[in-house]
């Protein structure tokens, strides 16, 4: 029992047994009995409104504490809530994620076929492009999205080859600018489902899809991306006094 019905309890006790002490003791049960009506209800709304009052006081107290834990019910309902909520759209964030990642792949296989391909410098047929392209769909879609990491990385020292690879012609600019675009939307998405960026640092940093995000931005000059694969963007190699920096990060 809360302890402001006790305290009500008691202080009631005491009260009405003084009251009765009172009563029995000075005015005396015979002449309070042929008092008239009013001095009756007189005497007992005088003795029981101090009464009323307490209790009163306590229902108010009580009340309020029934608020206080009715509003902390509230607030972890509504916690409980968000967190059911954050964990639906980081289902559904996933989901979407796999579907993007196998639009990257294929974006990719069309760009390293434009690269690599019978119209490209003819080191894959294309023949061999179905073979690998069949592989992709089925069991590993960053399959040419890593080609493409290892086609950069091998003419990283190569500016103008570097600028040939992504941007040479107007479908591999095309492919560049889809996956960039492709990819910064995923980016996003993951920004908005990430409480602490864990998810968007493994992505942009910790995947082949992230890192052929950051060899394109680098490529085409983009500031906000830091240098990496051992070079600097193509105006910084251009100066090596500028571009040693960046070599040895």
């Amino acid at each position: 029992m809360d302890w402001r019905v006790l305290l009500g309890l008691s202080v009631s006790t005491i009260w009405v047994g003084m009251g009765l002490i009172y009563l029995l003791s000075v005015v005396g049960l015979s002449n309070f009995v042929y008092l008239p009506t009013a001095d009756i209800g007189s005497f007992l709304e005088g003795a029981f409104a101090p009464l009323a009052f307490l209790w009163l006081v306590i229902g108010h107290f009580m009340q309020q504490k029934e608020i206080t834990a009715n509003t902390t019910a509230i607030k972890l309902q509504e916690e409980s809530a968000r967190k059911m909520e954050l964990h639906s759209r980081r289902d559904s964030y996933f989901k979407l994620m796999s579907l993007v990642n196998d639009q990257l792949g294929a974006i990719s296989a069309f760009h390293f076929i434009s690269v690599c391909g019978p119209t490209g410098n003819g080191e894959m047929t294309s023949e061999e492009f179905a073979e690998l392209r069949g592989q992709a769909s089925t069991s590993d879609n960053a399959l040419f999205v890593r080609r493409m990491i290892s086609l950069a990385i091998a003419n990283r020292e190569n500016p103008e080859m570097m600028h040939d690879i992504f941007y040479g012609t107007e479908i591999r600019t095309r492919h560049s600018e889809n996956y960039t675009r492709t990819f910064g939307k995923l980016l996003q998405a993951a920004k908005d489902v990430d409480t602490d960026e864990m998810l968007t640092d493994a992505l942009l940093n910790g995947s082949a899809q992230g890192l052929l995000y950051r060899i394109i931005g680098m490529v085409n000059e983009d500031k906000s991306i830091a240098p990496f694969l051992g070079t600097a963007p193509a105006d910084a190699a251009a100066n090596p006094k500028q571009a040693e920096p960046a070599a040895a990060t």
